[in-house]
């Protein structure tokens, strides 16, 4: 399993949580129009410990393999949805997303 995380480092802009909350749940049903795409999560920050990263949300979408994300980023659909967050999701926060592609280690089945 390989999965890409998108980081929001930053913060929703002043007065537009709710807004910014409502509209990353949003993104969601995009991710199923990436050929091969297992699954996606956005995990929205709800509390963290003092001095950590100011980290505020993460997409997360797993595929099978290295090859088949990468074959996925190089379709037309992923710039739709980067689209679709730079008109929805980008003017409602103040920071920066940035990315990076895991390899997932499990935890064993008893």
């Amino acid at each position: 399993m390989y999965v890409r995380c998108g980081y929001f480092i930053g913060r929703p802009v002043e007065g537009k949580k709710d807004e910014l909350d409502a509209q990353l749940q949003a993104m969601m049903p995009h991710y199923k129009g990436f050929p091969g795409i297992r699954w996606a999560n956005m995990l929205i920050a709800d509390q963290v410990d003092d001095g950590a990263p100011s980290i505020y949300a993460t997409v997360q979408f797993a595929f099978d393999s290295k090859e088949a994300l990468e074959a996925a980023l190089a379709t037309p659909h992923r710039q739709a949805v980067r689209d679709q967050y730079a008109k929805t999701v980008l003017p409602l926060f103040e920071g920066t997303v940035l990315h990076a592609n895991q390899h997932v280690a499990s935890m064993p089945a008893e």
